[in-house]
Formats: structure tokens, sequence, C-alpha cells
């Protein structure tokens, strides 16, 4: 199944008085919450609909902030939140089979509730995520109550909205995109006369409308949005070859001996338990997984390489190294010297201070496998926003 994320992010923020898509809410812009949960989702491409005013901020925003192979475009809306999302559906892939459309002003997406709403739309035609009605629904005329539904059949509709791309493009074509009818994505569905199917969102995922709605958000992330710290630790082991160069943490060191590590890659020992270690901090298998030694794309690369791949990676799951610990096991050579700019390298890569950065070697005094090769061990600390 190919689905492509649509971000509705063309408002005009009349009620909030600002552009809401590119204020900030708790240091970072409001557009790059969702945007970051369809990027840790199964969605194959994101489109985001913005307005005049705000495209090219919204464009600079994702050029500095976001790291993902994932197309992403971003073309101009409507005049309309219809008008909006009927354009960006014609321009997701020729692929797509589904087509789920999400308030940009919504921050509080999860992965795992955008995945659940695109593939119940596959199997059902049409999908939205929405919450039971809490409080007791009152119908009114003339000021006075002439109703009061049942509210255990009464839903409030959220978004992300899916529903299969033929379909919503069969139905928008016979519907006017000024149609009074059509108050969201799954209206559009019911009048073709598919039923969406409910997938139970959360109270938290609420529309940033009024400024109110900016302190409530706030609110929610001192609730929830509290950083987690997780740990991982990485091991690897490497034969010593003579006529091959000695990469350790990115830095060449020479030795009277000639010798180096062999390996597919550089065979930098230390920067592979540092991604193994951040890998696995984050769940995401290891090195052998990601960077196989039958693939000739990585025959001879440089591990500092596949260290800025695996930063990516935790980038988009809005994870982030704090600090590492790096332990070199080695008779020879000796290393001393060359450790403050292992140091330096390491944090260079990761974007951190050297003093976050721990390098240290030692030996096994003849009872272990160094001396023919050479290991290491890295523990870092890895924090996840949300």
């Amino acid at each position: 199944m190919f689905t492509s994320a649509v971000i509705l992010a063309a408002g005009s923020g009349r009620r909030m008085g600002f552009d809401k898509m590119t204020a900030e809410l708790h240091g970072k812009a409001v557009i790059l919450y969702s945007l970051e949960r369809f990027i840790e989702s199964h969605a194959d491409e994101i489109i985001i609909a913005a307005s005049e005013d705000n495209i090219a901020k919204i464009r600079e925003l994702i050029s500095e902030n976001v790291h993902t192979d994932k197309p992403i475009k971003v073309i101009t809306g409507g005049a309309t939140r219809f008008e909006s999302a009927l354009k960006a559906v014609k321009m997701t892939s020729d692929k797509c089979d589904v087509v789920s459309i999400h308030d940009g002003a919504r921050p509080f997406l999860t992965a795992e509730l955008a995945d659940d709403v695109a593939q119940s739309a596959y199997k059902h035609g049409a999908a939205l995520v929405a919450v039971r009605a809490k409080d007791t629904v009152k119908v009114c005329g003339d000021g006075v109550v002439t109703a009061t539904p049942d509210r255990s059949t009464l839903w409030l509709a959220q978004t992300p909205q899916a529903a299969r791309k033929a379909d919503y493009i069969a139905a928008a074509e016979k519907l006017d995109v000024n149609d009074p009818r059509i108050t969201d994505d799954a209206s559009v569905m019911e009048l073709y006369g598919i039923k969406p199917f409910i997938v139970e969102g959360s109270y938290d995922n609420i529309k940033l409308t009024t400024k109110e709605d900016i302190a409530m958000a706030e609110s929610i992330i001192g609730k929830s949005g509290a950083p987690k710290l997780r740990v991982g630790h990485g091991y690897d082991v490497h034969r010593l070859v003579e006529g091959r160069k000695l990469i350790l943490c990115g830095v060449e060191v020479p030795n009277k001996d000639n010798i180096g590590l062999l390996g597919h890659s550089d065979a930098d020992v230390a920067v592979h338990a540092l991604m193994d270690a951040m890998l696995g901090a984050v769940a995401l298998g290891d090195i052998g997984k990601h960077f196989p030694d039958s693939d000739d794309r990585y025959k001879g690369i440089s591990s500092m390489r596949l260290l800025e791949h695996v930063r990516k990676l935790l980038d988009e799951k809005n994870s982030h190294v704090t600090n590492a610990d790096i332990t070199i096991i080695a008779e020879k050579p000796k290393l001393a010297k060359f450790i403050p700019d292992m140091r330096e390298s390491i944090a260079a890569a990761l974007g951190l201070e050297t003093d976050d950065i721990n390098v240290k070697a030692t030996t096994e005094e003849g009872l272990g496998i160094a001396g023919a090769g050479i290991a290491a061990h890295a523990v870092c600390m890895v924090e996840k926003i949300g």
C-alpha cells in the first residue's frame, strides 16, 4: 500500500492573529510537529499545501530542520480547505493508493495513529480519527433547546482523515469546491456514498485555532512531551592486517608496523561500535542490517559517512545523542596521543561539544583477542522527544 500524506497549512490564521504554521510551539515551528510524525510513519511521500504568505518560510524550515529520504513537496494551497486538499491530492504519486489528509494545526498526531487511519481507509474505503463526545450536546433554534441527541452516538472529528485516492478524486470532481456541506475530508466521502470508518483518537489531538489553544498545547507538551532518555551499547572487533590504514574514530593512526584493520568499509571499529549503540538506543537494529558487507556501495567507505547516515536515522525518530563513551581495546599501536583528535572528530559528526564525547584506550594484557585485532565498546545516551 502506497500512502501519500497531505498536510494542510494554508489557513489564514485570522482568529489567531498570526501564521500558526510557522509560529513556535515549545521552541519548534508548529508545522514541524505533524511533519515529523508523518516521517516516522509508513507514509511514502508528504505533500504540504501552504499559503502564498508562508510557503517560503515553510520551505526554509524544512531545509533547516528536516532530514529524511522521503519525498516532500510544498505547494500553494487553494482558497478553501477543500480546494487545498484536492490540489494536494492531485499532486500525489501515480502509485498512491491511499491519501491521508491532516490539519497542520494539529501538532499532536502520532505516527501510529497516522498508520492506523491509512490502513483503515485502505480496508474500508475511508477513515477518520475521532473521539467520543464527553459533554451532552443540545440542538437549539431561536434560542431554545429543540433536541438532545443520544451522546453515545456522537463523535468529534479530528484528523488525519484518509481515503482511497481514486475514490477521493472521483467524489471531489462531483462536488463544488464551495459546497457548504463539505466541512472536512470525511464529508467528501460521505456525499459520495462511502461511510468512513472511525479510528478512535486522543483528546490531546487538539487543533490550534485561538491563542488559548496555544496555552493548552504548551500544557500538553509539559505533560507528555518530556524527553525520554534511552541508553544504547555497541561492540565490534576487526582483525589487524598489514598494508591497510588504521582508522579509529575517523582519525588515521600512522604506525611503524604499517598495520590496519580488515573490513568491507574502512573498518573503523570504534565508529562501528558507536553506530550500533546509537541504533540500539532507538531499536533500529544494527549496522549489519543497514550497511551489509554484501553491498558494494559500502566497500571501502569511510565509517564517518555511515555515522552521518545513522545520525539522520535518529533525527527521523526525533532523537539525538547527548553523550557517548567509547573504549578501544588494543595491544598495539599506542593510541593516547590520538585521543583528543578522536574526541573532536566524533563530537563534530554528532553536533556535540568535545566534552560530550569520551574516548579511552586499554589493553587486555595479552589475555584476549587484542593483539590479533582491535575491539571497541561504545555506550551512548539518546534523548527522544515525544
